[in-house]
């Protein structure tokens, strides 16, 4: 009883009446989190891979039906007879499983991230403990987030004041789907040590252009990798095709690859950082 009232004040505070025992992850990055906290047996399903599973989190995720590769139907969602949802906030929509009122008016708790739409990686630190909070996993939670905040200030210990120019390519050939500054992905390469060429663009994502690129001459280009184009065959792109292909940067082969889930809020966006500063600056965290 003592460990109820314990568990109802702490979320509380969260707007959460009881602790979820059948949860649904439709994003890639709170199925990462939700495993990397242990709430796997708190699991009923999971949505919308981005990408492979993190290797260290493989053996969970395998236990835990796949509902769909995108956003799951109301008829998959409610099969599985869910008390939880959490992932994007695209997926608490009309065109989706419904608002987040109609969620709960049929018994499911629903919790978005506040770091989705954030450019401040403090905030990502702080879903994770609020998962923490709601799964009745608080110590879980902290030493994920005390092992991301360790090694991302063994990394600013590190890094040299010069910072290296980069271009973040998505896709695109007419113009370059890029990296903006209002992202935590511009949050990830300035933490490792890079100036991102389209930080201006008040956006997360936007479309840049190829002249700015070629103006801006980068230092290294980061290649995001995620669906059915390759990471492969956009290099291939930028180095025979694309209006940047004269350059020091794409003729030195100076590319560095990273998941897109790399750089979406969640329990990677450090080791991205240790990945980034070690293609920027050389720089090794263990």
């Amino acid at each position: 009883m003592k460990k109820f009232i314990f568990s109802f004040l702490l979320l509380s505070s969260l707007c959460f009446a009881k602790i979820p025992q059948r949860a649904v992850s439709a994003a890639h990055f709170s199925t990462e989190i939700l495993l990397s906290i242990g709430a796997e047996k708190q699991m009923v399903g999971t949505a919308y891979p981005d990408n492979a599973i993190l290797p260290s989190l493989k053996e969970k995720y395998d236990k835990i039906p796949i509902l769909s590769m995108k956003n799951p139907t109301k008829e998959q969602f409610y099969d599985v007879k869910p008390d939880f949802l959490t992932g994007w906030d695209s997926t608490v929509t009309d065109k989706n499983l419904g608002p987040i009122k109609e969620l709960e008016k049929n018994g499911v708790q629903v919790y978005i991230m506040k770091s989705l739409h954030s450019s401040d990686i403090n905030l990502v630190f702080e879903d994770i403990l609020a998962y923490g909070k709601i799964f009745n996993l608080e110590e879980n939670a902290k030493k994920v987030v005390n092992k991301m905040k360790s090694d991302l200030a063994s990394v600013q210990k590190q890094l040299p004041k010069n910072k290296v120019k980069v271009f973040t390519y998505d896709s695109g050939d007419k113009a370059p789907f890029v990296v903006g500054g209002d992202s935590i992905g511009n949050t990830i390469i300035t933490l490792a040590g890079g100036d991102n060429i389209f930080k201006d663009i008040k956006k997360a994502w936007a479309n840049g252009s190829w002249e700015k690129v070629l103006v801006e001459n980068p230092d290294i280009i980061v290649i995001v990798d995620y669906g059915d184009q390759t990471a492969e065959s956009k290099i291939k792109f930028l180095k025979e095709k694309s209006p940047i292909k004269d350059l020091k940067a794409v003729k030195n082969n100076k590319f560095v690859v990273i998941e897109l889930a790399d750089i979406t809020a969640g329990v990677r966006n450090v080791e991205a950082i240790k990945k980034l500063a070690k293609a920027f600056h050389n720089i090794t965290i263990k």
